[in-house]
């Protein structure tokens, strides 16, 4: 799973996607902990069929939610369930958006590292493309009604089987589309076996290295979160 991520920042995006400044949402900033709840930067085709970052919750409220309490741990959706499950299946059909990252982190289950407090916890590290370039997660989007009539639109970003170079870190990994799938990904007009077919498509080509614990606690939020640690390369 991944429940945290760097985001970029307003003019990378607007670079990356050739996206006006009209379209790019003057609200962004680079956020280096992003956690689940958060607001955070995704991108979607507007009526006019041109890419536009807007903001969205992160942890995905479907249309049909009438529970007073919000739904939990809809941040993640498991590409290989996400066609047939209710949760994840309309947004998935019709409602699909990009999640732009510089990277996101993984903790290590087999590694132990010591946390500011002195306690054993995980070892994280930080995941990104070898030129540091821009990622941009494969997700899905909803809008639901609040019961103050307000709208509210979330998403959350489809996860699979982690690529060879990384999975030693963590069995899984979100869904990250190359260039040339983009414009495929925000059609509304795909089959599930289309959809399918970009996620099996998706791009494979990562790096990791071991980074601070201070990741872990979601307050932090600074450029030295990424950095990497002594402690040798992760594979």
């Amino acid at each position: 799973m991944c429940g945290r991520y760097v985001s970029p920042d307003e003019s990378a995006m607007e670079r990356y996607w050739h996206i006006g400044a009209r379209n790019s949402g003057r609200w962004v900033q680079r956020i280096y902990n992003v956690a689940p709840t958060m607001t955070v930067p995704i991108v979607l085709n507007n009526e006019d069929g041109s890419p536009e970052v807007v903001p969205a919750r992160w942890g995905l409220i479907p249309g049909w939610w009438k529970k007073p309490s919000l739904p939990t741990l809809t941040f993640n959706a498991c590409s290989e369930e996400a066609a047939e499950k209710p949760m994840w299946r309309h947004s998935y059909r019709t409602k699909r958006c990009l999640m732009p990252a510089q990277g996101w982190y993984e903790w290590n289950a087999q590694q132990q590292a010591l946390s500011p407090s002195g306690r054993k916890v995980k070892q994280p590290y930080y995941i990104h493309a070898p030129d540091d370039s821009m990622l941009a997660f494969a997700a899905l989007w909803s809008t639901w009604q609040g019961p103050d009539d307000r709208q509210v639109l979330s998403c959350a970003l489809l996860t699979t089987e982690a690529a060879p170079t990384i999975h030693a870190i963590h069995n899984r990994m979100p869904v990250v589309l190359a260039p040339e799938q983009f414009d495929l990904w925000l059609s509304d007009n795909l089959s599930a076996e289309q959809v399918g077919e970009a996620v099996a498509q998706a791009r494979i080509d990562l790096i990791a290295h071991p980074v601070s614990t201070e990741v872990n606690n979601t307050r932090n939020d600074y450029p030295e979160l990424v950095q990497s640690l002594s402690a040798g390369p992760a594979h």
